[in-house]
């Protein structure tokens, strides 16, 4: 009989009678104790009592009971997930310490197997964990797992976990060739969120675009080409072949039509069906609101030139400038909004030092060195109650902002208009602002102390 965990040591076997969590576990170590065998899905065997195995589980009273067993088979479960199983059977401990991102989604589909609502519970709040603390790619690489693990059309509460998180994280075409994000779990992502009323923060184009580059990456890492003549049509036929296992998944009605011209239908692998819809779709009245973007967006501070007495969090959502900061500072999310649609996104105001600004900026002609000697920027509303745009401003809200409120941007991409709420009241458009362009960022101005959240804006 094989069994990988480690013999229990001298010390626990001399206190014998002290700790029923240790007396247990020395049942769980001791050949001596063990009547059943239970051989897993990497060809490992693992001993165990029957006695407790059913006290412990309804999963395996039913298995011993019903079937008079002494050896059992798990075609799904390796040795690494059913000794942390019979550890928490045994002595009712759940060691966190021992998950780590390779085993988390191997371990969960065992607590699911046995029927384990409490340890799948501590699972799922340490993966939340993980997730907060870890770098994007951690996710990416967990739902690839789950990917491998389960069946495509199986949704649990670790999978919606890790879509939603995954969705707030913008999928960045130029790092689809280096993240651990697979194929397959790419294509269950976009199948779980194409209609999705969750916040989203990725752009269907630059999803379009993120596709490509990891196709290509797979077909480079994996296709040795000794015509090289033909090597771009080889490429080609290959980069069609995966793109059609996706293709359900990408709703062309929230990309530009110059781009499906240009782009899309010379690929030849787009039913014409499908294209058509997409055009018709942009025909009707109802396109003039519909996004370029599935679900709520959401965005984050971008990092990008931060000056040195300005914080953003781990999660990239919070924002403060120092108390020593002296003079305004601007920075913008990380989502350029373009083409048609409505937009909203909500700032709140956690932490008030002076006067702030929030609103939005010209993504092209935004310059950070330019910005540093500017007090405000963009088209913006003042915590002074007043919109700015350049050298013009007015009286815009009938009180100043307080720490606590909560701003709300509504900005109208097919009108070119946007307008603000405070604490759910809506204001009327700015009607000054004639001249909003065609690519806009989020921006804020702080300084002294001040503390900024981003939030995605739901209905009421």
């Amino acid at each position: 009989m094989t069994n990988l965990t480690k013999p229990i040591t001298k010390q626990i076997i001399k206190t014998r009678g002290e700790s029923l969590e240790n007396d247990l576990r020395a049942l769980l170590y001791n050949e001596r104790f063990f009547d059943i065998k239970l051989k897993c899905s990497n060809g490992i065997v693992l001993g165990a009592c029957k006695n407790i195995l059913s006290a412990r589980s309804n999963v395996f009273n039913n298995f011993i009971q019903q079937k008079n067993m002494n050896n059992i088979e798990f075609d799904k479960i390796d040795s690494n997930a059913m000794e942390f199983i019979l550890n928490f059977l045994y002595t009712c401990e759940i060691d966190l310490e021992k998950l780590t991102i390779d085993n988390i989604i191997e371990i969960y589909h065992a607590t699911e197997y046995f029927e384990l609502d409490i340890l799948q519970k501590h699972i799922i709040e340490y993966t939340k964990q993980i997730l907060e603390y870890e770098n994007d790619d951690t996710g990416k690489k967990l739902l690839s797992n789950f990917v491998n693990k389960y069946w495509f059309n199986n949704d649990n509460e670790i999978s919606q976990v890790l879509i939603d998180w995954l969705a707030k994280i913008p999928l960045v075409p130029d790092e689809a060739e280096k993240d651990s994000l697979s194929l397959m779990g790419l294509r269950y992502f976009l199948c779980k969120t194409y209609d999705t009323r969750k916040p989203f923060a990725t752009f269907e184009l630059d999803i379009f675009e993120y596709i490509i580059i990891k196709i290509v990456k797979i077909i480079v890492k994996s296709l040795e080409i000794k015509d090289k003549q033909n090597e771009k049509e080889i490429i080609s036929k290959r980069i069609n072949y995966y793109l059609k296992l996706l293709i359900p998944y990408i709703d062309l009605r929230r990309i530009e039509s110059d781009y499906i011209i240009k782009k899309i239908e010379p690929m030849n692998v787009f039913p014409s069906e499908m294209i058509t819809d997409a055009y018709r779709f942009k025909l009707q009245e109802q396109n003039k609101i519909f996004r370029s973007i599935r679900g709520i967006p959401i965005f984050r501070w971008n990092d990008n030139n931060l000056h040195d007495n300005l914080y953003i969090s781990k999660d990239g959502f919070t924002l403060q400038a120092d108390q020593n900061l002296d003079a305004y500072k601007h920075v913008i999310g990380d989502l350029i909004i373009r083409g048609k649609g409505i937009y909203e996104w909500d700032i709140i105001i956690e932490k008030l030092c002076k006067t702030i600004y929030i609103g939005i900026c010209d993504h092209k002609e935004f310059n950070q060195e330019f910005c540093y000697n500017n007090q405000y920027y963009g088209w913006v509303l003042g915590s002074d109650g007043f919109v700015y745009n350049k050298k013009k401003w007015k009286k815009y809200t009938s009180e100043k902002f307080k720490e606590g409120d909560k701003v709300t941007v509504h900005l109208n991409m097919t009108d070119k208009t946007c307008a603000f709420s405070v604490n759910n009241f809506r204001n009327d458009d700015v009607t000054e602002w004639k001249n909003i362009p065609s690519e806009i960022c989020p921006i804020v101005s702080l300084k002294q102390g001040s503390r900024l959240r981003i939030q995605p804006h739901f209905l009421l």
